[in-house]
């Protein structure tokens, strides 16, 4: 009876750990979606605010500045402050650029929001895979790594996929995709809130 009880404990625990696994790869997923939307509407907005090539390669260019800059400043600071508070701060860029596209009114308007996604990126990618690493149940190293690995590029892609259909098919091309965007955000944060925190010694 006491080593049936145990068993489904430890079962019990896998399962959640599992769970949480998976839930944590979803936020890291919503949060690099959100790197990549506006790369299909490039060319929409070339049109709405008439900017060249060059221009859509320096905007490209802001979010890789933010990415380095954030790294250099901030690269391992869940290991200090804890994963739940980097990857809120990350979703909070990703939301900051969600609004800045939503309220595009100039290119600046495009600069801020790709430097904001930069940073956003910068700190979820390495506090996000560190959680789901760090969630996964005793000997569940290998598919914490395969789900890390499949919302970082899953999200990557899933990005442009979302912001190409919603261009294509509703209305308000430049405008849907983020508010979509940031209803996912406010999910994923809800998410987060419910997940454990695992660095036990924070600064």
């Amino acid at each position: 009876g006491a080593a049936c009880g145990v068993t489904v404990a430890r079962m019990d625990r896998e399962r959640r750990g599992r769970l949480r696994c998976l839930l944590a790869g979803a936020v890291f997923a919503v949060c690099m979606a959100g790197t990549t939307l506006p790369t299909p509407l490039y060319g929409l907005y070339q049109e709405k605010f008439g900017f060249s090539e060059l221009t859509v390669t320096v905007v490209y260019a802001v979010y890789a500045f933010g990415v380095i800059g954030i790294l250099l400043l901030a690269g391992n600071a869940s290991d200090t402050v804890g994963r739940r508070p980097v990857l809120l701060w990350a979703l909070g860029f990703a939301a900051a650029s969600a609004v800045c596209f939503l309220c595009a009114t100039g290119l600046g308007w495009l600069y801020a929001g790709r430097l904001l996604s930069g940073f956003s990126a910068g700190l979820c990618t390495g506090a996000a895979t560190a959680y789901v690493m760090d969630l996964a149940p005793p000997g569940g190293e290998a598919r914490a790594t395969l789900v890390a690995t499949a919302a970082n590029m899953g999200g990557l892609g899933c990005g442009p996929l979302l912001a190409g259909v919603l261009a294509q098919y509703a209305d308000r091309p430049l405008y849907l995709p983020f508010a979509v965007h940031l209803v996912l955000i406010a999910g994923s944060a809800a998410v987060l809130a419910r997940l454990p925190e695992t660095v036990a010694d924070r600064g």
